[in-house]
């Protein structure tokens, strides 16, 4: 098992929605480990600076956040209602093992009527999230003295290891891109850049945006660089809506991403010949990059994306290879500033 691999492992079993979960704190140890200091902001995003020679700053963005849900209602029986954060399928929901973070830790799972007692017209709908509940087991009473409204529920992860270095777990959506991130400041760590690198696990992308918003107007920078993942092959896609695994990452390309940017990213995967995809985008990112590029008077922002398979699933699934060749193709254009 490789550095990478243990790191990922690390980063997906951690928790993180909103303010909640331990994901900061592992992120922080993560670096730590490598002898790169980092700064947990009240916000929850993680910070970690390195010190280039010249006057220029660069933004390297991941969001650390997961979707997630948070507790609505607590009923009379104990059954623990939710709210949802961040876009999970409804679909996919009964039947999860989840990790409701109140005063402790408690393991439950999510119920839904049986089949059996609804009616047809219900059998052919995606059960609505206010039908669902979780069930801890638990007496009602002791529900009541550990959980509270508002406290938050993730998914329960299994770290999975398949052939052909493809990894399966939850929260790969974005801890795949926080590994990169973590990667790519190990390679430059190495020898100093040209420019400052202000690297940040940014907190809450999946509904608010605070983190990007936050310390993109906060920190000294000139460019962003902002790593998220796309979606890979699926049954039923047109060619131009996916990104097979092990095929690089994907550069995006649209009315939001600088042209000097993008050229710049595309001739260094040439020049190193690491394997790429162009990802049209017509409109915004619908990533942290928005909140960077429309920040202050302008920050030009490029972003490249890791596929992923079943994304907002407990079950996401990625190639170890995407992210390295990911890494390498940041650190090699991020040294490429003058």
């Amino acid at each position: 098992m490789n550095y990478l691999d243990r790191l990922l492992e690390k980063l997906t079993l951690a928790t993180g929605v909103g303010y909640g979960g331990d994901v900061s704190a592992v992120i922080q140890q993560c670096l730590k480990a490598v002898h790169i200091p980092a700064v947990m902001e009240r916000d929850g995003s993680v910070v970690a600076h390195l010190k280039g020679r010249g006057k220029s700053g660069v933004m390297l963005a991941c969001h650390a956040d997961e979707i997630g849900y948070m507790v609505s209602r607590i009923d009379g029986e104990g059954r623990i209602f939710l709210s949802e954060i961040g876009g999970a399928d409804t679909r996919i929901l009964p039947g999860q093992e989840v990790i409701v973070a109140g005063k402790r830790k408690l393991t439950g799972y999510i119920a839904a009527k049986p089949p059996h007692l609804l009616s047809k017209e219900d059998r052919k709908k995606a059960p609505r999230l206010e039908d669902l509940f979780v069930d801890t087991g638990l007496e009602p009473s002791a529900v009541k003295k550990d959980v509270q409204v508002g406290d938050y529920v993730t998914f329960d992860g299994r770290y999975g290891r398949l052939p052909g270095k493809l990894r399966v777990v939850k929260a790969l959506d974005n801890r795949a891109s926080v590994a990169c991130g973590i990667l790519v400041l190990k390679k430059l760590a190495r020898k100093k850049c040209n420019v400052d690198v202000h690297f940040v696990a940014t907190s809450q992308e999946e509904y608010t945006g605070m983190g990007a918003k936050i310390h993109a107007y906060r920190l000294p920078i000139d460019y962003g660089v902002v790593l998220d993942v796309s979606h890979a092959e699926h049954p039923g896609l047109k060619e131009y809506e996916y990104f097979p695994l092990n095929s690089g990452p994907t550069i995006l390309r649209g009315a939001t991403i600088p042209p000097s940017l993008f050229d710049r990213l595309t001739k260094t995967a040439r020049k190193y010949k690491i394997p790429y995809r162009v990802e049209a985008v017509t409109s915004v990112t619908g990533t942290d990059a928005d909140d960077i590029a429309f920040n202050r008077d302008g920050v030009p922002t490029c972003v490249l994306n890791i596929p992923l398979r079943y994304m907002h699933t407990p079950i996401e699934i990625v190639s170890l290879k995407d992210i390295e060749r990911t890494a390498t193709l940041v650190a090699h254009f991020i040294r490429g500033f003058d």
